[in-house]
């Protein structure tokens, strides 16, 4: 096999996706329901940020956002889960309900938990809550395909994530004095 072969293929690949994504995604009812939760979500975001800790709140969902965006690509990539219905058809990270949702969700317990016991309590019962929850509703609606993982696996990276965000955004908040 040659480099030419595999980028043919991938090439060959992402035209039939972005068919798929054209003509069964865009501006369907799935399509609406990801563009109006995750504008919901944002939405909430803005309000509820604390304004004191502005820097320190954006960049804990900046962070979050790309790590959750990592964790989506190495997934999809490895095949451990795929998006039937996705936002943007050429942008893995803005593939589903999860891209500014879940991201949300953590710059938020950040926020409002600082302290390492209660964002532990709060950050596991969050992770259960839609590694148990929510991701088997987001599967039996078909906004998920899992194909080699589960909701346990999803409640243990979920929370695996959120410990990395903290730990990050707390070492990043103790060493700039800008944000203190």
């Amino acid at each position: 096999m040659t480099l030419h072969t595999v980028n043919e293929a991938r090439h060959h690949l992402m035209q039939t996706e972005m068919a798929y994504w054209r003509e069964d995604n865009l501006f369907s009812g799935h399509w609406w329901f990801i563009v109006i939760i995750n504008l919901l979500f944002f939405l909430v975001f803005i309000v509820l940020i604390d304004r004191s800790r502005f820097i320190m709140s954006a960049f804990c969902l900046l962070f979050s956002f790309f790590l959750v965006a990592l964790v989506n690509e190495v997934g999809n990539y490895f095949g451990y889960w795929s998006y039937p219905y996705q936002f943007i058809g050429f942008l893995e990270s803005f593939n589903a309900v999860d891209f500014m949702t879940i991201p949300v969700v953590y710059a938020l317990i950040y926020q409002y938990f600082t302290k390492w016991k209660a964002y532990l309590i709060t950050l596991l019962l969050v992770s259960a809550l839609i590694g148990f929850v929510g991701m088997p509703i987001f599967v039996h609606f078909q906004f998920y395909e899992l194909h080699h993982w589960n909701p346990f696996s999803s409640f243990v990276l979920l929370f695996i994530v959120g410990l990395v965000i903290k730990w990050v955004c707390d070492f990043i908040a103790s060493h700039d004095r800008i944000i203190r």
